[in-house]
């Protein structure tokens, strides 16, 4: 099963429904979505392992000639 993209949300029949069944804007919902996404990106950020360092000896410094 494929996962929704918040533009699929959006524009799906039945989240519209629903969303007008308990009176939730569109643009709420919209800013809900958003807020959501902005807030696990950042979570999967501060939790991604951290980025090995570049020895000296590997930067473009080393490698050039003078």
């Amino acid at each position: 099963m494929n996962e929704m993209t918040a533009s699929d949300m959006l524009r799906d029949p039945l989240i519209r429904q629903m969303l007008r069944a308990d009176r939730i804007s569109l643009a709420s919902f919209a800013t809900l979505l958003d807020t959501v996404s902005r807030r696990q990106a950042s979570r999967a950020a501060e939790s991604a392992p951290p980025r090995p360092t570049v020895p000296e000896a590997w930067s473009g410094e080393a490698l050039s000639s003078p």
